[in-house]
C-alpha cells in the first residue's frame, strides 16, 4: 500500500539507456514546458484510463538557477463537472513522508536529545520483543519487524469498519508484534516495513513531548522553508485542504479483503493508517524544494547528518554498502533511496497511498529532479511512473 515500488522500474530502464547528456540551457523553459505538456496530455490521453487515474502533475527543478518548470494535466475527479488540475492541485506523496520523519530523528540527535544507535528498549520499553532493535535499524529497514499493512487482520479490520476506520499507532504497530498470535514472523536482511516508521513517530513524541503533526509544522513546513502548500494530518484531512487536491482512485488488485472499496475516493480516508509513514500532503513543486533541500541544505541537516541520511544498505543483502554500483543499484538509506545507472547516481522515491502516487528522481551528478504526481493506486506492471520520469528527464536532456 505505501512503498517505493517505482525503483526497479527507474533503475530497470534507465539501464537500457537515453540519448548522450546534452546541456539543460539548450533547451528554452519554453520549449520544455511544451514538451512536458505533451507528455502529461499524452498520459491522460492514453495511459490513464488503464490505470483508473485522471490527473498528472510534472514540475521539473533545473540546474542551478534555471527555474522551475511546472505542468499538468487531467481533471481532479472523474466527475463529469470536475475542475482541471492545475500546478496547484495537492497529492497524497505517500511514503516520502518519511523522509521528513528520518530528518526529524536526525535533527534530534544533532541536538543531544536521543542518539540512533539507541535501542527501542530504551525508547519503547512496552515492545520487548523489539528491545535490541536500534532507531537506525528503523529507518534503514533492516529492523527484521514485519509491515503492518502486509498483515491480514489489519486489511480485515479496514474491510470490516471502512476507509474511515481511525488507528492509533499502538494498534498499528500490534499488528506486527510477536506478542499476538497472528503476529508475521520477523523479516531478515533489507524489508520494508511502515511499522518501522510508525515506531519512529512514537520515539519522537515520546522524546519532543509534541506530536509529530506539531514536529514537522515547526520544524519543516512555512515560509521559511518554502513548503507553505504541505501538509500532516493522522487523521481525515479537513476540507481547507481537501478541496485543493485531487481525488485518489483505490485498485484492489492484490488486496483480495479490500475488494468492495474498489475504485473508492479515498481522497476523504483517514490517514492514521499513515501517519509518520506516509501521511503528508503536498504538490511536485513542494516535493522539488524538499529534495534539494534534504540533500544540499545546510539549515536542514548539518554534514554529519547528512552523510548518515546517505549511508545505504544494499537493498538486495541488507549489509552496509559505500555506494551503490550498476551491480548492485539499489541501496536504502535514512528513509530515502539510492541508485545507479548509466545516467549515473541518484536518488528516487515513489510514495503511495491507497489512491496516489508521487514518485521523485534526482540526477545529482545533473543536478535535475523530475517529481510527477498521479491520482490512481496503480502498482506493479500496472504502474507507468518510473517510465514518465524517464520520459520526462529525455525531454529535458532535449
Amino acid at each position: 500500500m505505501n512503498r517505493p515500488t517505482a525503483a526497479v522500474v527507474v533503475v530497470a530502464a534507465m539501464c537500457l539507456g537515453l540519448p548522450g547528456a546534452r546541456s539543460f540551457a539548450d533547451t528554452s523553459q519554453a520549449t520544455l514546458e511544451s514538451k512536458l505538456q505533451t507528455i502529461a496530455d499524452s498520459y491522460i490521453a492514453d495511459t490513464a484510463p488503464g490505470e483508473r487515474a485522471t490527473a498528472i502533475s510534472i514540475s521539473v527543478s533545473l540546474p542551478g538557477d534555471a527555474g522551475t518548470v511546472n505542468v499538468a494535466s487531467g481533471k481532479v475527479s472523474n466527475a463529469p463537472d470536475a475542475a482541471d488540475v492545475t500546478p496547484e492541485t495537492l497529492f497524497q506523496i505517500g511514503s516520502i513522508t518519511k523522509s521528513f520523519t528520518a530528518v526529524t530523528l536526525l535533527q534530534l540527535q544533532s541536538k543531544g536529545v536521543l542518539d540512533l544507535d539507541d535501542t527501542l528498549g530504551t525508547w519503547l520499553p512496552e515492545y520487548p520483543a523489539w528491545k535490541h532493535v536500534t532507531l537506525r535499524q528503523l529507518l534503514n529497514m533492516t529492523s527484521g519487524i514485519p509491515s503492518y499493512d502486509d498483515i491480514d487482520a489489519m486489511l480485515d479490520s479496514i474491510a470490516k469498519v471502512g476507509l474511515s476506520r481511525h488507528f492509533s499507532p499502538e494498534v498499528l504497530v500490534g499488528f506486527a508484534d510477536p506478542s499476538y498470535p497472528s503476529a508475521p514472523a520477523p523479516t531478515t536482511g533489507y524489508s520494508y516495513s511502515n511499522t518501522n516508521y510508525m515506531l519512529a513517530g512514537m520515539v519522537i513524541e515520546r522524546a519532543t513531548g509534541k506530536r509529530v503533526r506539531e514536529n514537522f509544522e515547526e520544524r519543516f513546513f512555512g515560509p521559511r522553508s518554502g513548503l507553505t502548500s504541505t501538509y500532516y494530518r493522522d487523521e481525515i484531512y479537513p476540507p481547507e485542504i481537501t478541496d485543493r487536491m485531487a481525488s485518489g482512485y483505490f485498485i484492489a488488485d492484490g488486496y483480495a479483503p479490500l475488494w468492495a472499496y474498489d475504485g473508492a475516493d479515498v481522497m476523504l480516508e483517514d490517514m492514521s493508517w499513515a501517519g509518520p509513514a506516509g501521511a503528508i500532503v503536498s504538490r511536485p513543486e513542494q516535493v522539488n524544494r524538499w529534495v534539494r533541500a534534504l540533500f544540499g541544505s545546510g539549515d536542514l541537516l548539518d554534514p554529519a547528518a547528512r552523510d548518515e541520511l546517505t549511508q545505504m544498505v544494499s537493498m538486495k543483502t541488507g549489509k552496509p554498502i559505500d555506494g551503490v554500483t550498476t551491480d548492485d543499484p539499489r541501496g536504502f538509506g535514512l528513509g530515502v533511496s539510492g541508485f545507479a545507472s548509466k545516467l549515473g547516481t541518484g536518488w528516487q522515491y515513489e510514495g503511495e497511498t491507497n489512491g496516489y502516487r508521487v514518485l521523485y528522481v534526482y540526477l545529482m551528478d545533473k543536478d535535475l529532479i523530475v517529481t510527477i504526481a498521479l491520482n490512481s493506486g496503480a502498482e506493479g506492471d500496472a504502474d507507468h511512473a518510473g517510465e514518465l520520469a524517464l520520459a520526462v528527464i529525455k525531454a529535458v536532456e532535449g
